[in-house]
């Protein structure tokens, strides 16, 4: 990625997202954006305004010792910014004013620890931004993070398949493997007694089966590594089995600002896969007119 928003605050937890900022930048020689908002009240007291100047001062503070560490791990382009705005309108509006072309920050699945939260801050951010939203829960393992391997969900359909120019621009320079999953999920209650049962689930495996070899031939002829493999069960559970069985680095899937995108909706399975997962995800907004 050529320039990336990470969005900070005083915690440590938000800095958990920096090591694969740093992989990823060191690699395309991207450029790192440092983001802090600052809320401020509309008609601040004498008092107000003396801790609103003192609140800048040590955001600034902060975000230039953070510019000066990623100097130092070798990050030739970095610069930080602090925002006046509340914290999603300020990571909406920065991503759009320095072109950003990915968001990176840390969530957690429990809440409680920070502004940058799942099911407040990370949520509305992935709901209404622009491009695509990294997203990490919690801290990273000890081990050293490294993008050799990208798990990508597909469900069949086109909006689905929006991740995929997403994960091709990754796949390029690092030559890492994508991983195309097809998760062909239990048929409701009303389906299961009909006869014919065994024979609409042999047909949804042939149409997964056609659908995954149609991408995987599109994707190899640009030059990428392709897998696929086809799964049964529920999509979330079967998605975060998958990346711990086969050694993923990364689960980049689609997801609908609105909430109802098929299977892959975002308060649904990417909202599950992301409490859950062993790895970082990548989540990418559908746009509501496609």
């Amino acid at each position: 990625m050529e320039r990336m928003l990470v969005p900070l605050d005083e915690s440590s937890l938000a800095e958990a997202i920096l090591p694969i900022v740093i992989k990823l930048a060191r690699e395309e020689d991207g450029e790192v954006i440092l983001l802090h908002a600052v809320e401020f009240q509309p008609l601040p007291s004498e008092d107000q305004l003396r801790a609103e100047a003192q609140t800048i001062t040590e955001a600034e503070n902060r975000l230039r010792a953070m510019a000066a560490r990623l100097e130092t791990e070798g990050i030739r382009r970095v610069r930080w910014v602090v925002w006046s705005a509340e914290p999603v309108q300020a990571i909406h509006d920065a991503a759009k004013s320095y072109r950003s072309d990915l968001i990176a920050m840390a969530t957690h699945g429990r809440g409680g620890l920070s502004r940058l939260l799942l099911g407040s801050v990370a949520t509305a951010v992935v709901r209404s931004a622009p491009v695509p939203v990294l997203l990490i829960r919690g801290q990273l393992p000890e081990r050293t993070w490294s993008l050799r391997k990208l798990l990508v969900p597909l469900s069949g359909d086109k909006e689905s398949e929006a991740i995929l120019p997403v994960a091709e621009r990754l796949a390029g320079p690092a030559d890492l493997e994508l991983h195309l999953l097809a998760v062909l999920e239990p048929l409701p209650a009303t389906v299961e007694t009909f006869p014919a049962e065994a024979e609409v689930i042999a047909l949804r495996r042939v149409e997964a089966e056609r659908h995954l070899e149609e991408v995987t031939e599109r994707l190899s002829a640009k030059g990428l590594r392709v897998t696929w493999s086809i799964r049964a069960g529920r999509a979330p559970e079967t998605i975060i089995s998958v990346a711990r069985e086969g050694g993923v680095d990364l689960i980049a899937m689609a997801t609908h600002g609105r909430g109802l995108l098929g299977r892959l909706a975002f308060g649904s399975v990417a909202d599950t896969v992301l409490r859950a997962s062993p790895v970082p995800v990548l989540l990418f907004r559908v746009n509501e007119s496609e």
